[in-house]
């Protein structure tokens, strides 16, 4: 992420452009609850539906051109052959070397760095957002949910309960001053 984003500044410089006006987002999967051990046992009955395992693998089907659904979820990955991109489809089967099609579905969204794991009460996530900010010095997160669609719940989860842990640590505005999305974004 930093290497990222130190190469789009580097660039916005080189092109005579302010580094500070190319804004870089980190869009996060958080999933926060009342306590982690809550927030750990949703995310795990999420990642384990149906529903999240058959998104996930069209998302994956969508790159490498396979159709998964030809295969058995619950067998190791077999050997793939596709007209599709190359490089991603070496890339997933060596990480899927030796793993299921629901083994991999359900890896699919998981941090590769326990750091980036957005996992927990509102207090950790947003501790775990600033350290992260810290480090990699980006310019937020826009905030989702892989495969699924917005529920009022976790919009009240995030809205009453992240953004206030975010804003309490001086990571979130509490108010805005700008009134388009240009000014909104140069004020962070």
């Amino acid at each position: 992420m930093k290497r990222y984003r130190d190469d789009v500044r580097g660039h916005a410089l080189k092109f005579g452009r302010n580094p500070d006006d190319a804004k870089v987002l980190f869009l996060v999967y958080p999933m926060p609850a009342e306590t982690d051990a809550e927030a750990r046992a949703k995310n795990q009955r999420m990642i384990s539906s149906s529903a999240f395992i058959e998104r996930s693998l069209t998302g994956i089907s969508s790159i490498i051109d396979i159709d998964f659904s030809k295969f058995p979820r619950d067998e190791p990955l077999p050997t793939l052959t596709t007209n599709g991109e190359q490089g991603s489809l070496d890339k997933f089967t060596q990480w899927g070397a030796g793993k299921t099609l629901r083994q991999l579905a359900m890896e699919h969204f998981e941090a590769t760095e326990p750091e980036l794991e957005f996992i927990g009460s509102p207090d950790t996530v947003a501790e775990r957002m600033g350290l992260v900010m810290e480090a990699v010095g980006g310019d937020g997160f826009p905030i989702s949910r892989p495969f699924q669609r917005t529920s009022r719940r976790f919009i009240t989860e995030v809205t009453e309960g992240l953004i206030p842990a975010l804003q309490r640590r001086g990571l979130a505005r509490v108010a805005y001053s700008g009134t388009t999305l240009r000014e909104v974004l140069r004020e962070f």
